[in-house]
């Protein structure tokens, strides 16, 4: 029994430290980016203003896919600069995640809509077909290609560094 205690006295340490270490050398700046390429998923929803139906088919060309809801903190801070990429006539189309329809309209209406099209995912079944765990979540939509998705807030930085790459090398928009 002794030797045990003591070997998970030294052990557990050991494992620690050999963590954190790999943890604090990971070379990956934005671990919430991803680039992996697969085509944008099949869909029939609901648009949130007008409740009429709403095709991926409907949606063409390169365009942004923001995972939002009125429940979402971080939804709230990422807004502003939504609002600034609209502004400058980068189209983006907003998927309300599993959020209540008054709830999120109430919002768009008090916060202002950057969102061309909002998509109404009530049950998050576009969100699950897309890979989303969480609110707010940003994919970049090249010809019916998802070319790049980020987990968690867009801000200035986050875009130049993990957005306009991919839109430069693809010469999108």
């Amino acid at each position: 029994m002794k030797a045990l205690l003591k070997l998970t006295v030294l052990i557990l340490p050991i494992s620690f430290i050999l963590m954190f270490f790999v943890l604090l050398t990971d070379d990956t700046p934005y671990p919430g980016a991803d680039y992996d390429v697969f085509d944008m998923p099949q869909f029939q929803l609901k648009n949130l203003q007008d409740n009429e139906l709403i095709f991926n088919s409907d949606i063409q060309g390169d365009y942004i896919v923001n995972i939002w809801a009125s429940w979402c903190i971080t939804c709230r801070i990422e807004h502003p600069y939504l609002m600034n990429l609209s502004k400058q006539g980068m189209p983006i189309i907003g998927l309300n995640y599993k959020d209540e329809r008054r709830d999120a309209i109430d919002w768009l209406e008090k916060y202002g809509n950057p969102y061309e099209t909002v998509i109404h995912d009530l049950k998050g079944t576009l969100a699950l077909d897309m890979g989303v765990t969480g609110a707010p979540e940003t994919f970049l939509v090249n010809n019916g290609e998802i070319v790049a998705h980020y987990q968690g807030e867009i801000n200035p930085s986050i875009w130049a560094d993990v957005f306009m790459p991919v839109i430069d090398d693809r010469e999108m928009f």
